[in-house]
């Protein structure tokens, strides 16, 4: 009796190891991004939990001093397009590209910060 109850046990600690180990290891999978963003910055979306990562805030600040903020941050723009009174700044960075665009919104302007991994 002990050892049918013994085996019992060790099946059900086996189903729910088995069970959670994809759970684990899909974890491991999710590397958080860290964006840079203003300070007065008003999120409204931020899916930064893995790649490609996406915020979108709304900002007082003026674009020069968007624009000059990303510099500090990213470097010196690879690329820049205005295109329907956005602007999109492109800055490289080891393995990721990360695109910035900058839209007036009333008296603010939006921002939308991108980070994609360069494909191999």
């Amino acid at each position: 009796m002990t050892t049918t109850r013994t085996n019992k046990y060790l099946l059900l600690a086996s189903a729910v190891l088995f069970t959670l180990s994809p759970v684990a290891f899909a974890n491991n999978d999710a590397n958080p991004v860290s964006i840079p963003m203003m300070a007065n910055a008003q999120v409204f979306a931020d899916f930064t939990d893995d790649m490609p990562a996406v915020l979108n805030y709304f900002t007082a600040a003026t674009e020069a001093q968007v624009i000059e903020f990303y510099q500090q941050q990213f470097g010196e723009a690879i690329a820049q397009e205005r295109k329907r009174g956005r602007l999109t700044l492109s800055y490289q960075q080891e393995k990721r590209i990360m695109r910035v665009v900058i839209s007036q919104q009333n008296n603010k302007r939006q921002v939308d910060v991108i980070i994609e991994k360069i494909q191999e």
